[in-house]
């Protein structure tokens, strides 16, 4: 068994708050690290060779986890269809589940999100396996990458099980940092608003792309939990779907910055 240690953990991944990591088979955290974890809310999961997935607990124990892509559709009594508002044995492939007991076409306004969360965590994953494929770049801004996948799929199990979403931050910039770079990068990264050009390389292209992508995921939301009040459901939902394309702009802000040779190191608010 390999136990990691603080450092380890910064080395290796970006330590936003409320986002996860995870850790290999035989690879567990010392208590120091797994205090740190807890302290940022981070959910750490130990992923067998089989492709098993467990939480680990405070004290480092596993316990098994679902995935936050499927909602748990075993045979449960009382599962319902929202349109006819009847008791349902056996699920048309027509319907699908909005929770565990309620039964909705497939064409629900929150399926369609879902689907969306579900394609932009395809397309993250896609650009973590590209990106700085040179090694030139510093290692926190790949791991900050990876803090903003967690960001989803922390976003999609929340509109899945209906819990609070915990706050996120991209390291160690909150959600109040992150908009604050974006709307004045000059005074905090040393550069003017960012313009997507080709030139600016493939790395902010692909950044650039999921920036774009997270403000329509940002609207499908908005179309969910709008209200006619003008006011929305899961503000906690939409704000970090603000943020989330905000962070995706800092991070091109900061891929630029660093391609030419600026110091990123003490970026913050």
């Amino acid at each position: 068994m390999t136990f990691l240690t603080e450092a380890d953990l910064r080395q290796r991944f970006g330590l936003g708050t409320g986002c996860e990591i995870r850790l290999g088979p035989n690879e567990r955290l010392t208590p120091a690290a797994a205090e740190l974890a807890r302290q940022r809310h981070i959910r750490v999961l130990s992923v067998a060779t089989d492709g098993a997935v467990a939480v680990l607990d405070a004290k480092g124990e596993a316990r098994k986890a679902g995935s936050p892509l499927r909602v748990e559709t075993g045979q449960k009594p009382g599962r319902r269809c929202m349109l006819c508002h009847q008791q349902v044995d056996k699920k048309p492939e027509g319907l699908t589940h909005l929770d565990a007991e309620t039964l909705v076409p497939k064409t629900h306004p929150r399926i369609a999100l879902r689907g969306k969360l579900d394609t932009m965590i395809a397309a993250v994953v896609l650009v973590q396996t590209e990106f700085d494929a040179g090694g030139s770049l510093p290692a926190r801004l790949k791991a900050w990458l990876g803090d903003l996948r967690s960001w989803l799929g922390s976003i999609l199990r929340a509109e899945v099980t209906g819990e609070p979403l915990p706050e996120l931050s991209m390291g160690e910039l909150t959600l109040e940092a992150i908009h604050a770079i974006s709307h004045n990068p000059k005074k905090y990264v040393g550069h003017e608003h960012l313009v997507p050009d080709a030139g600016s390389g493939p790395d902010v292209a692909r950044l650039n792309w999921l920036r774009a992508m997270s403000r329509e995921v940002e609207l499908a939301a908005v179309q969910v939990f709008a209200r006619p009040d003008l006011s929305v459901e899961r503000e906690d939902l939409i704000l970090a779907l603000n943020r989330l394309s905000s962070a995706f702009y800092v991070l091109m802000l900061l891929t630029l910055s660093a391609q030419q040779g600026r110091d990123i190191e003490k970026v913050g608010v």
